[in-house]
């Protein structure tokens, strides 16, 4: 399948900004409007929320905890505008060999099925962001497992297509591949 994250060049950019702040993992939530195609399924960002350092219960180089709090604020704000929720935060140095942590993948599951309860089955994505690379997962139907997003397209003045190398899927350390159009 082919399911592909479509994401406007300025939330790209104030992601980016975010993300690489400085040196400790950032967060955030994507917003997008979900869409059945001919090879997967789509999701198009329409909006973002920066969770800003009061929203974690750790923050650290390389571990975040999310606050119960802020958490469920994120899950209303989606709810409200009837849109999918996409899970993103940053590896930072991780520059172009981005990939799930093992605890990554334990958080984002069980968090997955929050989502799920919290937004009516509404399909959700996980995201994870090098200064270079992204890789993603989504979950739709029963969310009995993680897919694998075959594309993310940032959109806007410069196009970029990313092939998310599916670390959640194998080991990782394959390089991720980037191709740009103009």
């Amino acid at each position: 399948m082919n399911n592909t994250i479509v994401i406007p060049s300025g939330i790209a950019a104030t992601l980016q900004q975010h993300f690489f702040q400085n040196e400790v993992e950032q967060g955030a939530f994507l917003f997008a409007e979900a869409r059945s195609d001919s090879g997967g399924l789509r999701l198009d960002v329409v909006d973002f929320y920066l969770v800003p350092a009061r929203g974690w219960e750790v923050q650290m180089e390389v571990y975040l905890q999310m606050k119960d709090s802020e958490r469920a604020k994120i899950m209303k704000l989606a709810r409200e505008r009837n849109l999918c929720a996409i899970d993103c935060h940053s590896h930072p140095r991780a520059g172009d060999d981005v990939w799930f942590s093992p605890s990554d993948v334990a958080g984002i599951t069980d968090f997955a099925q929050y989502a799920k309860w919290k937004l009516d089955g509404k399909p959700f994505a996980a995201m994870v962001w090098g200064e270079q690379s992204v890789d993603a997962v989504l979950w739709r139907g029963e969310f009995t497992a993680a897919e694998r997003v075959a594309f993310v397209k940032i959109v806007g003045d410069s196009s970029q297509t990313i092939i998310p190398i599916g670390s959640w899927f194998h080991t990782p350390r394959a390089k991720h591949r980037f191709t740009s159009y103009e």
